[in-house]
């Protein structure tokens, strides 16, 4: 309504209004004074409302300032009607506000005071005489300077709604922008949680879903469940051994705000036969400390459980078909070491450390194949193990040297398999040490843990290769490239048998140079208990 102020007819349609009231009064109460000079004036105004309805009808853009005639020319034809009908009704004197608040709100400063002067003038026109008293100078001039005062103000008003207007438009502008802007980054938001190959859903604080990606109305679809936190006796959701029900209802919700999802977890949703295998993990969404909603990310593993489960059965399979003919291969190796002629005894003894590092890898097979490892309860006393598995190495690497420090005590772990996790980190300390270097063995005591570090002096592993080394079958660029033997199976069972008996094994890059291995385990209490024997730990390196 504040646009284009010049060309809107509504003050002109105002005044005509209140002309044709003041005419029909006029016309009941003294139809004498309807003369022809002020039916004229009345037919001025009119016509002057005809136009304006054409011009605003046609809407022009630019060059509007000659509109003002019209108000300038109504309050000209004021003055016939003012002469005849003041005395009468004295609100006739007001008609000439409705063209002074137009001119005063919409046209220029020298127009407004043509307009203002023009109305001052009125009432000298219509009595045609000169005024005679100060009274009467006063009284003329009284109605221009307060038709003055009135165009003033309506001016100041009318240059504070431009300003607001102005500041609205900009705001509105800078909302639209922003707006747009939202709108775009809400489209690329959509497109890329679409592209993603993980299922994501938002919930908020209600547990009404604001967002489900395409892969979660994928996954929904085909695992025959609904996005939705209402509890639904049909929803099959169950934990890592796939039989066990986890509930979907307000109770997730409150363990999603509680953090107890933050940490992915493996489910399995779908009927028993046509199960889906979830990695799943939830977290709650704050803002300004306050939890707004809840995300929830899933990926579908199916594919990677089954190939990760055909694996280890066939890890398990060929282990146990190897193990009954390398038991014939060994034990024939043994009768005909006995017995056999000097000069093919070291034919026989070469078939018969063949034949035990096969075993050896094959017992790796079979262990690292297994889901979960089995560990063999215990204490035992580290420095003896550690000295009762240099003193078993081969004379493969002769070349390079073992150093062992430091006697801390017992740790809470079966000697065999203690014995089992050094042998494995000092085989591969050897293996990569150059001709000459020194493989060190540190053990120490911190706290209530149990520290035996190994040190070597090979080329080292980069941040990628040590963060892939406990993966099994893994092997590193240089261990390919210089043919060592091995399948990658070592590390995996030296930190799954560590992980067993609560501790852990790290790799960590050597100073200046090489690669440190670092068993740490729970120390065991000084109250006597039954020290390590030596047959546990004996051959196993």
């Amino acid at each position: 309504m504040l646009s284009r102020p010049q060309i809107q007819p509504y003050a002109q349609f105002l005044m005509g209004g209140s002309v044709t009231m003041i005419t029909a009064t006029v016309g009941i109460v003294a139809p004498a004074r309807l003369s022809a000079a002020y039916l004229g004036g009345v037919g001025v105004i009119l016509a002057a409302c005809v136009a304006m309805a054409l011009v605003w009808h046609h809407k022009p853009t630019r060059g509007t300032v000659w509109v003002s005639v019209v108000p300038l020319v109504s309050i000209l034809a004021c003055a016939p009607v003012r002469g005849a009908a003041i005395d009468l009704l004295p609100v006739t004197g007001m008609l000439v506000i409705f063209p002074i608040a137009w001119l005063a709100f919409a046209f220029p400063p020298p127009v407004a005071a043509a307009g203002v002067v023009i109305a001052g003038l009125l009432p000298l026109a219509s009595s045609r005489t000169v005024p005679a008293t100060p009274g009467d100078w006063m009284s003329l001039i009284t109605v221009p300077a307060l038709l003055g005062m009135f165009a003033v103000g309506s001016r100041f008003v009318a240059a504070d709604l431009q300003r607001n207007r102005s500041l609205a438009q900009r705001a509105h502008h800078r909302l639209a922008a922003a707006l747009e802007s939202s709108h775009r980054a809400d489209a690329a938001l959509r497109e890329l949680l679409d592209t993603s190959p993980e299922a994501i859903v938002v919930l908020g604080d209600d547990g009404t879903v604001l967002l489900a990606n395409a892969p979660a109305l994928a996954l929904s679809q085909r695992a025959g469940i609904s996005i939705s936190l209402r509890q639904d006796r049909r929803a099959r959701v169950f934990g890592e051994d796939r039989t066990t029900p986890v509930s979907v209802g307000p109770e997730l919700y409150d363990d999603i705000l509680a953090g107890r999802l933050a940490e992915p977890r493996r489910v399995w949703v779908g009927e028993p036969d046509e199960q889906t295998a979830l990695r799943f993990v939830a977290r709650p969404i704050v803002l300004d400390g306050e939890p707004i909603g809840v995300m929830a990310v899933a990926q579908d593993i199916t594919e990677l459980v089954e190939a990760i489960d055909v694996r280890d059965r066939f890890l398990d399979t060929v282990g146990h078909e190897l193990r009954t003919p390398l038991t014939v291969i060994l034990g024939n190796a043994e009768l005909a070491l006995a017995g056999a002629m000097p000069e093919h005894r070291d034919r026989w003894e070469t078939i018969q450390r063949a034949a035990e590092r096969l075993e050896h890898t094959v017992e790796l097979m079979l262990a690292t194949g297994r889901a979960h490892v089995a560990p063999r309860s215990g204490r035992s006393d580290v420095r003896r193990v550690v000295d009762a598995v240099v003193a078993g190495l081969d004379d493969a690497r002769d070349d390079v040297e073992v150093d062992v420090v430091g006697d801390p005590g017992a740790a809470m772990i079966g000697a065999g398999d203690l014995a089992a996790i050094i042998a494995e980190l000092l085989r591969n300390a050897r293996q990569v040490s150059p001709h000459g270097a020194t493989v060190r063995i540190d053990i120490d005591a911190v706290a209530d843990t149990v520290r035996v570090t190994v040190s070597d002096e090979g080329p080292g592993m980069t941040s990628a290769e040590r963060r892939q080394a406990f993966d099994r079958f893994y092997r590193t660029v240089f261990a390919r490239r210089s043919a060592h033997q091995g399948l990658g199976l070592g590390l995996s069972l030296a930190r799954s048998l560590a992980g067993a008996h609560g501790g852990e094994v790290v790799l960590e890059p050597g100073t200046p140079r090489g690669t440190t291995a670092r068993v740490t385990l729970r120390r065991a209490p000084t109250d006597g208990a039954e020290a390590t024997r030596l047959d546990d730990v004996t051959g196993v390196a």
